[in-house]
């Protein structure tokens, strides 16, 4: 049997909103995560297509397991025969499409949504906008989960020598960019003003100086937060004698796993098998994520 593996990325869905209010804006996110099955739903849209969710959730203890189903109805390729080579329309009718899935499992003791990667598929961002299309909920976030000591010591640290940062398809990210501090705008206008598929740069400052402390964190700090995957590398150099980690590397520092799903001619969707997998990976991870980003209590 053919197995594909597929990516699974964890994210911590955070409030934006004064600390008095913290607690009660984050209950509200728990319980919309909780998707009941008593009520109906709007899609949204992602390129070429629609976003909903797809059958029952599953709740066991403090998580919620379910899936999200992106349906292609636009740009459909042809069916096409090995070797003939001859294409022909798959003739579909108005309301079908190509179906792809995308699982998750939510943790409701931390806010920590783990979700599958896979192309195509559901993105983050449209989840995100199904969150907030169907309920009414204060401004958050998904932020990527990276392993703390390695943060604290880029925070801890004070001097940089060196930034370099890569984008992939930059001109996507850049609403996520704009009006975040000078450095990330001026960034975001730079991706703008040249319209590339790539950018990438590198900024050293002399051996006995810093890089301007400030600008260098509010980029990591908002490029973190791009959930899409266009960050391909995020790099700090540190030059800081009390702090001994000197490499800050922002993408192989966030947590992730990975899974195996069998290939089939029709692509089933084996949402109970990658259920069961995804529990699996989560608890290699509970301790430290119910220690470090466990929910806020009044």
């Amino acid at each position: 049997m053919k197995q594909k593996n597929l990516s699974v990325n964890y994210f911590k869905v955070i409030p934006i909103i004064n600390e008095d209010e913290y607690v009660k804006a984050q209950n509200k996110i728990t319980k919309a995560f909780e998707l009941p099955e008593d009520r109906e739903y709007e899609n949204v849209y992602q390129t070429y297509g629609e976003v909903g969710l797809f059958e029952k959730r599953k709740h066991k203890n403090d998580y919620i397991f379910g899936t999200f189903a992106f349906t292609q109805t636009e740009n459909i390729p042809p069916k096409q025969n090995i070797k003939s080579k001859l294409t022909e329309n798959l003739n579909l009718d108005e309301e079908d499409g190509l179906g792809y899935q995308t699982s998750f499992i939510f943790d409701k003791k931390t806010n920590i949504i783990a979700i599958v990667s896979r192309r195509p598929g559901v993105n983050v961002t449209s989840i995100e906008n199904f969150i907030k299309l169907n309920f009414e909920l204060p401004i958050f976030r998904f932020e990527r989960i990276a392993y703390k000591s390695s943060l604290d010591n880029f925070l801890r640290t004070s001097s940089y020598r060196k930034l370099k940062i890569k984008i992939a398809n930059p001109t996507e990210i850049t609403p996520l960019l704009d009006n975040k501090g000078f450095a990330v705008t001026e960034l975001s206008n730079l991706i703008k003003e040249f319209g590339a598929n790539k950018i990438s740069f590198e900024v050293t400052s002399t051996a006995k100086d810093s890089l301007p402390i400030n600008p260098v964190r509010n980029v990591i700090n908002n490029l973190l937060r791009v959930t899409t995957g266009n960050v391909e590398t995020m790099e700090v150099i540190g030059n800081d004698e009390d702090v001994e980690e000197k490499m800050f590397n922002f993408i192989s520092n966030r947590i992730s796993d990975s899974i195996s799903v069998e290939i089939t001619r029709h692509g089933e969707f084996r949402t109970k098998e990658v259920y069961q997998q995804l529990e699996l990976k989560y608890q290699l991870h509970l301790q430290f994520f119910r220690e470090i980003y466990k929910n806020k209590i009044e």
